[in-house]
């Protein structure tokens, strides 16, 4: 196995793309509340909330252990596309380079695909493969589905 590699996986959700994406990409503070038994909360370091550039710390629980990570965000609200670099953080001591991707897309019959893409440099051959990682993005993910869900329940006739 090398330093380098690519990880993939991909998650069905009922939101629609555009609404997953404004909160995920645009209000972290919202991940926090849709996922309060692994994601702790967020301290933004530089920019402003939602936008492209700025510095975002996500502080969580990964394999139970809390950890914290800075994420350089950037994003593509017209393809619902978010992208974290790690610039700092509790994965700094295993990865040179770990960037995750998100791309939402409609699927049909009411339902929204969200694919994960982890690009990672592992600092040397002992380190795994990030797998845990890219479960917990896809765990987060339906937890945000699943909040969006029960927002729009809230508000339906």
């Amino acid at each position: 196995m090398g330093l380098t590699g690519k990880l993939e996986g991909h998650t069905e959700i009922k939101s629609s793309p555009q609404v997953f994406h404004d909160l995920f990409a645009g209000k972290p503070h919202q991940i926090a509340i849709a996922s309060p038994e692994i994601v702790h909360g967020h301290t933004l370091h530089e920019g402003e909330l939602g936008a492209t550039g700025s510095i975002i710390e996500f502080h969580f629980t990964h394999d139970g252990v809390r950890k914290s990570t800075k994420n350089l965000i950037e994003k593509d609200d017209g393809k619902n596309q978010l992208v974290l670099k790690v610039v700092g953080g509790d994965f700094d001591e295993e990865f040179t380079n770990l960037r995750g991707t998100y791309v939402a897309t409609e699927k049909g019959d009411g339902k929204s695909i969200v694919k994960w893409t982890l690009e990672f440099e592992k600092k040397n051959e002992t380190v795994a493969d990030p797998v845990s990682v890219l479960q917990f993005l896809i765990d987060v993910t339906n937890n945000v589905d699943a909040h969006l869900q029960e927002a729009a329940s809230k508000v339906a006739p």
